[in-house]
């Protein structure tokens, strides 16, 4: 399962990366994201890439070029995970 982890220092709770989770991982609880299915995630990043503030980290996601088309998207996944 892919492990996630929400910074609440940094997270602005703009809700960003709830509205963009095609799975719904994403809560906000007091005014801060929050995985409340994590189990539910496919490991695409969009809430990653989304996130003004960075503030979300996953381990246990293994990018393959099959899923991820652009190279360009594989190295800036290779670099954040």
């Amino acid at each position: 399962m892919i492990e996630i982890r929400v910074d609440e220092e940094a997270c602005n709770g703009c809700g960003l990366c709830v509205k963009d989770c095609p799975m719904g991982v994403f809560e906000l609880k007091s005014s801060v994201s929050s995985p409340v299915h994590p189990e539910n995630c496919m490991g695409c990043l969009s809430c990653h890439e989304i996130c003004p503030a960075q503030a979300l980290e996953h381990r246990g996601v293994v990018p393959c070029r099959r899923m991820y088309v652009s190279m360009k998207v594989c190295r800036m996944l290779n670099r954040v995970i």
